[in-house]
């Protein structure tokens, strides 16, 4: 990278330090500084790596490719449609209990809106490379907040009637929640993660961002089922210590379920959208049955948790709990592992083009190493190596959509 100037003596990193070169020497800095690049028309050729190099992919963060202008809008109609709608029902479903403990309802809503900062800060920090944008990521929890809670609500009820006329209603009460919800829940909150991928594209290229945005529906869900679970809790209590009955059902479906709850089962399902979508919704064999099986496993997750087997105790909880929140964290590390080699790869070649260390390149596709590489560039340059850092890694993650779509 060509150097700005600074006081004589004052020592400015190489490449060999992370610094971020640029490809076409001194005095041409400031067009690749602001974005500007070469349109390759060169056909896919060897790297050292043994793979290829792609064609940089020239679509801006937060835009639609061509021809998908319209289904992303028909998905944005339809995600609005749905969050007035489940609005309207939740509201209808919980309304009694709010105005008859408005007090206790402000609480759960405190409560609730803690677990949604702190869940949303968290599961936007485990995408590899950089955070999801902001906007997909509200509306994902939008999603499981506002149209699947509402929806579910009124669906549960109906499929439960239905298993206690088949079943029998002594029977249909132990498995009822077991039966129901890993066939609504899943599907409704399943149906958000294909809705955010249609409105925002971009935003969900690969399985690992299938499973973050997945994760987001689910927390929005969880978030709103604790709340209808927390005004539950006090009549069944007898409306005797009120504001107790709200937190004891809230902690206990934070702290205790909260691992192996819906934000986990829905990244799992979710998942399997980041599959199809990676190919541009046209899988073949293999990944249509790798996408159903994930969807399958997020199922039999919600089904096992709500479950009767092994009984109701501690010890049964925390194995439920640990069933769904490993299979979560199985599948996450399989997809992150895969996200971050084409990410690593692509940025180490590069790297070796602008004459970094293909070491350094690499060390780019984690926040870490990015802060870590300024660290050692003068501060006047810093602006100018950031700007270069988030170049190298859009440029890194489109290529890596490309290399899975070839």
């Amino acid at each position: 990278m060509g150097r700005a100037p600074h006081e004589p003596g004052k020592h400015t990193p190489g490449s060999e330090e992370g610094q971020v070169s640029s490809p076409r020497g001194p005095g041409h800095e400031q067009d690749h500084a602001h974005g500007a690049r070469a349109h390759s028309t060169d056909p896919a050729a060897p790297d050292r790596d043994g793979g290829e190099t792609f064609s940089p992919v020239h679509i801006r963060r937060g835009t639609h490719e061509p021809g998908r202008r319209l289904p992303a809008l028909a998905a944005m109609v339809v995600l609005a449609a749905a969050c007035v709608i489940g609005a309207v029902l939740t509201w209808m479903y919980a309304f009694g209990a709010m105005r008859a403990y408005t007090g206790p309802a402000l609480l759960a809503l405190l409560l609730g809106v803690i677990t949604y900062l702190v869940g949303f800060f968290v599961l936007r920090r485990i995408r590899p490379v950089h955070p999801p944008r902001l906007t997909p990521a509200v509306l994902a929890t939008a999603w499981g907040l506002l149209a699947a809670t509402g929806v579910a609500a009124y669906a549960n009820t109906g499929m439960g009637g239905l298993w206690g006329q088949t079943l029998g209603y002594e029977t249909a009460g132990e498995w009822t929640a077991a039966l129901t919800a890993p066939l609504n829940e899943e599907l409704i909150k399943l149906a958000g993660v294909v809705v955010i991928a249609v409105a925002f594209p971009r935003s969900l290229r690969s399985p690992v961002d299938g499973f973050v945005i997945g994760a987001l529906v689910g927390l929005g869900f969880e978030v709103a089922e604790n709340f209808l679970y927390a005004l539950n809790s006090i009549t069944l209590a007898g409306a005797l210590a009120p504001a107790t009955s709200v937190t004891d059902s809230t902690v206990v479906r934070v702290v205790l379920t909260g691992p192996g709850s819906h934000w986990a089962m829905t990244a799992i399902a979710g998942t399997a959208v980041g599959v199809l979508a990676t190919v541009d919704w046209r899988p073949g064999l293999r990944r249509t049955l790798g996408a159903l099986g994930l969807v399958l496993l997020a199922m039999l997750g919600h089904f096992f948790f709500d479950s009767p087997l092994l009984g109701d105790g501690l010890g049964a909880i925390a194995a439920k709990v640990a069933f769904v929140f490993l299979s979560a964290v199985a599948v996450y590390f399989t997809a992150r592992h895969t996200y971050r080699s084409r990410v690593r790869k692509s940025l180490a070649q590069q790297g070796s083009a602008l004459g970094m260390r293909r070491a350094d390149a690499k060390k780019l596709a984690s926040r870490h190493g990015r802060n870590k590489a300024l660290a050692h560039v003068a501060q006047p340059e810093r602006p100018d190596v950031r700007r270069r850092q988030e170049q190298m890694v859009e440029e890194a993650e489109d290529r890596a959509a490309q290399q899975a779509l070839n």
